[in-house]
């Protein structure tokens, strides 16, 4: 009698939390990844994904050559997978456009009306060196995370997640990781750190405002300022317009990261060619 009075009082509960132990495991075992992954989705989907242009202002400081301002606009059809931006200033005019989710890129000099398609190997260059490459105009401010390979570290704060994530292999030809900052209500990029092959810290990417739109985000005011702080670049969109009716505009929102193109690195040769051309109410958010 005594035996079975100890193992009631001594035995079975211990026996009983083991138990339940085991069951709470699975949550125990949940990694970075899991909590990174849904993450930086929900900052992809937040993203306003349809057909629509802006004004352009850009400012590029640099200490070897000066400030130069740049005005033009910039034309989005993210359904189609295309880009264009349209820039003059006083010291470079140029036409940036991206077809197909960037299998094709083409740049023309204003000056010389001389048209040059983007070959594999000049992706890592760009009109303002690796500040912002040509790989960057088709990625900012989001599409980075459509190549998330795997969470490095996660940190939560009162205010944000910021997550290390490596990228993909293919991609790392550019980025081996990037530090990204995530506001939390709503789920927006706030911040980007670049990092080179190496590991070196090439540059950092501030977004400093949002305009919102039928429950998405548009980036209003990005900056980008090298690791060693002698070159930044500041790009504001202002004076949205849309090509397409709300209806239209509200199902190309709902472009879900599964249904975004990865970037696919075209093939043949590297070979560039060149020809000759003839060629709403809203609010915004200030992090």
């Amino acid at each position: 009698m005594m035996l079975f009075r100890y193992l009631n009082v001594f035995i079975l509960p211990f026996a009983l939390s083991a138990i339940g132990a085991a069951h709470a495991e699975p949550a125990a075992s949940t990694t970075q990844d899991d909590i990174a992954r849904p993450l930086l989705t929900q900052a992809l989907e937040n993203q306003f994904h349809g057909r629509y242009q802006a004004t352009v202002e850009m400012v590029h400081d640099d200490f070897t050559s000066g400030k130069d301002s740049l005005a033009g606009y910039a034309e989005f059809a993210d359904d189609l997978g295309e880009r264009k931006l349209c820039l003059s200033g006083s010291r470079k005019a140029f036409e940036y456009k991206s077809l197909n989710f960037g299998k094709e890129q083409w740049i023309t000099d204003e000056e010389t009306h001389r048209v040059r398609r983007i070959a594999n190997r000049q992706w890592k260059k760009g009109v303002f060196g690796t500040l912002l490459t040509y790989e960057d105009m088709l990625k900012l401010p989001a599409d980075f995370f459509l190549e998330f390979s795997a969470c490095k570290s996660l940190r939560i704060t009162d205010s944000t997640y910021q997550i290390s994530m490596m990228l993909k292999p293919l991609y790392q030809s550019f980025y081996s990781r990037l530090d990204v900052e995530l506001s939390k209500s709503p789920v927006l990029v706030k911040s980007m750190v670049f990092y080179g092959t190496h590991g070196e810290r090439l540059k950092t990417l501030a977004v400093k405002g949002y305009q919102e739109l039928e429950g998405k985000w548009l980036a209003t005011d990005m900056g980008l300022a090298d690791n060693d702080s002698l070159s930044s670049l500041r790009m504001c969109f202002k004076n949205f317009s849309f090509s397409e009716p709300a209806q239209a505009r509200k199902e190309h929102t709902r472009l879900s990261l599964l249904e975004k193109h990865p970037l696919v690195l075209p093939g043949g040769t590297e070979a560039s060619a060149e020809t000759e051309s003839a060629d709403e109410g809203s609010n915004e958010v200030h992090n």
